[in-house]
């Protein structure tokens, strides 16, 4: 009995020495910031029944900061798509925002696809002529007022859009955090829709 009081300190010992707080490495989860890869298709003006589109383009290969060669996505992730979320947000009469409700108002607009609700989750697929992820979608404009496409749902780099890999087994998810000439400092892509 006394040889039992001692092996399950021993075992608990080294259970708990192998436990690791470092959950992106348990999980294969990298990070790379990139430059430019999503835009809002501009337009001059935008009224009721026009459609704001997203496009998204991740190419195979991306220059990695310090690195000397670029970073092959495909080889380093097997994934078959990326995805990446932003909200649709309308100002109120006392100058707040409030979340709209997109059900039914996703437009699929060439390659990859989405869905809507309180949030669009887009998904960029991977073109093999291209090489590149690519992403098209849009939200029908179905009432008048001042909007924004809000892409800061990241605390870290809330004024860049984050791309997911949606890799599969064991290989590295990868997160893209990326700057857009068309959202602002605060990751706002501001615009007024008219009758």
């Amino acid at each position: 009995m006394n040889k039992i009081k001692y092996i399950f300190p021993a075992i608990a010992m080294l259970v708990f020495a192998g436990c690791d707080s470092d959950d992106d490495g348990f999980y294969n989860t990298k990070y790379i910031e990139a430059v430019n890869l999503m835009e809002v298709e501009p337009a001059a003006s935008y009224t009721i029944g026009d459609v704001i589109y997203v496009d998204v383009n991740v190419p195979r290969l991306l220059d990695e900061p310090g690195q000397a060669t670029q970073l092959d996505v495909v080889e380093t992730t097997h994934a078959p798509t990326f995805d990446f979320f932003y909200i649709l947000e309308k100002k109120n009469g006392a100058g707040g925002w409030e979340l709209v409700d997109n059900t039914g108002n996703y437009v699929d607009g060439g390659p990859g696809y989405g869905s809507a609700g309180f949030y669009v989750q887009g998904f960029l697929e991977y073109d093999t002529v291209a090489e590149t992820y690519v992403y098209r979608g849009g939200l029908n404009l179905t009432e008048a007022g001042d909007y924004r496409l809000n892409f800061s749902n990241t605390t870290k780099f809330p004024n860049k859009v984050a791309l997911r890999s949606d890799s599969v087994d064991n290989n590295i998810q990868l997160n893209i955090f990326s700057t857009s000439p068309s959202i602002d400092a605060s990751g706002m892509y501001n615009f007024t829709v008219t009758n």
